[in-house]
């Protein structure tokens, strides 16, 4: 089957399409959970799998959408039975397991906003994110227990051993009913609430609209190219992220099967899913695609069955695209997104486009995107400006931050929203990065912001200042790096290395953490005293 070309795509978008295919034409209320889950179930689907886990040790277990649609009544009638009102949040502290998009539809279908937590956080980065969106319930691993300190206001319900006064999740939604009238819901009305990294402060909390399915549906339709009948489709990302839950649920709401894979996605992993369970239709980041690269001509026949492969998380360098093309006859498609945006920026699996390794690609169909300056004007192709989305009740993904309301109005440059990301555009439309404003790095896949790491570093009491940085690593995209100015000279400047690297880690979590420190007499600032990363990322010092 000839694919179209970008151009007849963009000119025959039709927003009515998406609403029919995800059974929304003339809605203005919706049912999230009939929406992801329940149609299938009504349309005769309900024992195609929607969930196929893998666990560490390689066991296997695959959840139907019709036991899914069942297990997810269960968590709403539990929530709803232990006080849930609409519009409380629920976070997720959980791993990737079967139960985890259970919990997540559960709290869609009893009208509460889903507040995903990732799992590598220190107690301290969890707590502050609990507090923040005043969250009532927390679904929390047994690894994860101990993250989440006494608390009276959180009822915590453990999946798998907790501690008193603890809700236990297998004995009581084993004794709920699977029926359950879900809430509707306005499509402008949020559902989620995703923290940033934070950059220039405390981590800010993205207010995300029950539009996401529909907000997510062009990228599904033409950067996934997602075959949901015949597709194979293992989206590594971790649902409690941006990325992951973006993958996750659109993929649902077209009926598709996804692979669920507990270990994370390194090279090893990567080859043995790959390989065994056939995978047609990949999408990662580039750190994964970089460590499979390592391995050469080797990985040739793991890959046979993959046809579409799809990245996001940072800028991906054309050698990895030029590599998979040569050995798997396969282009990873490079995508800009942002937890403001959703994923609006991409090169297409199912468009006839050309692909020019290096750049984010072009705007997908229904999205509406340009560069431009400080005042919000648009510039002319070829100059750097802001990345900058302009929505319609259609397209609208991010609402604003969460209690934070000079944050919000601060993205606005006028009819346009912007993150702080900067780019240019050429003569043919295609998006080039160029950097970030805030400072923002992107470490394997993760979005990292220096003020929780520079504030963990500061606890030391031979730390005066600290200023965190992203520097390209082959591998991970960037490397972080502190730069730490300290009270008096080191006395053995590696052993203090150590200290500061377990101090960040014990604090911000194992995925934030500098790799290289390196100690200055003083970090170059502003005459207002902000300090100048930028002149620290170009400064090209080695470090420790």
């Amino acid at each position: 089957m000839t694919k179209p070309s970008y151009a007849d795509a963009i000119s025959t978008f039709d927003w009515s399409q998406a609403l029919d295919d995800l059974g929304w034409n003339g809605l203005t209320d919706v049912d999230l959970a009939w929406t992801l889950v329940d149609r299938h179930v009504s349309a005769g689907l309900g024992h195609r799998t929607a969930i196929l886990w893998v666990g560490a040790d390689g066991t296997e277990r695959r959840v139907s959408f019709s036991e899914l649609s069942n297990e997810s009544k269960r968590v709403a009638n539990l929530l709803q039975r232990h006080g849930l009102k609409i519009g409380d949040r629920v976070a997720g502290i959980l791993p990737r397991a079967p139960e985890t998009v259970s919990i997540i539809v559960g709290c869609l279908r009893a009208g509460a906003i889903y507040v995903p937590i990732f799992s590598g956080f220190a107690a301290e980065a969890v707590s502050y994110r609990l507090e923040h969106s005043s969250a009532r319930f927390a679904f929390v691993g047994s690894k994860y227990r101990h993250l989440v300190g006494p608390n009276n206001s959180i009822k915590v319900i453990a999946l798998g051993a907790g501690e008193a006064g603890d809700i236990d999740y297998t004995g009581s939604t084993a004794s709920e009913a699977d029926t359950f009238v879900s809430v509707k819901t306005s499509r402008s009305a949020p559902a989620f609430i995703i923290y940033t990294s934070g950059s220039t402060g405390k981590p800010k909390g993205c207010v995300i609209a029950a539009n996401l399915p529909a907000a997510m549906w062009p990228y599904v339709r033409f950067s996934l190219d997602l075959q949901p009948a015949t597709d194979v489709f293992w989206p590594t990302g971790d649902p409690s992220w941006g990325y992951g839950l973006c993958c996750y649920l659109p993929a649902l709401a077209a009926g598709a099967s996804i692979i669920s894979v507990e270990p994370n996605a390194s090279a090893e992993v990567c080859l043995d899913i790959i390989s065994k369970y056939g995978v047609t239709n990949f999408a990662t980041n580039p750190t994964v695609l970089r460590s499979l690269m390592a391995r050469g001509d080797s990985i040739a026949q793991a890959g046979t069955s993959v046809r579409a492969i799809s990245c996001c998380g940072e800028p991906l360098n054309g050698e990895v695209v030029t590599f998979f093309q040569r050995v798997w006859g396969c282009t990873p498609m490079d995508h800009f997104g942002a937890t403001e945006f959703g994923l609006p920026v991409g090169n297409h699996n199912s468009l006839l486009m050309a692909v020019k390794p290096g750049s984010m690609g072009l705007p997908s169909p229904g999205q509406t995107m340009a560069i431009v300056n400080e005042e919000g004007a648009e510039l002319p192709s070829g100059t750097t400006g802001f990345i900058a989305q302009r929505t319609n009740a259609n397209s609208q993904y991010w609402l604003q931050y969460w209690n934070d309301r000079d944050a919000t109005n601060a993205l606005s440059k006028g009819e346009w929203k912007c993150t702080g990301d900067f780019a240019r555009r050429d003569d043919d439309g295609y998006y080039w990065f160029e950097g970030r404003s805030d400072d923002i790095i992107k470490s394997s896949g993760y979005r990292i912001g220096p003020f929780e790491i520079e504030s963990a570093l500061l606890r030391h009491p031979d730390v005066v200042e600290a200023a965190v940085v992203g520097t390209p690593d082959e591998l991970r995209g960037e490397a972080i790096k502190a730069f730490v100015v300290l009270r008096v000279p080191p006395h053995d400047a590696e052993a203090l290395s150590s200290e500061l690297v377990q101090l960040a880690k014990s604090v911000c979590g194992r995925h934030q953490y500098p790799h290289l420190i390196e100690f200055v007499a003083n970090l170059p600032k502003t005459q207002t005293g902000k300090i100048q990363r930028f002149l620290l990322r170009s400064s090209g010092s080695t470090g420790h």
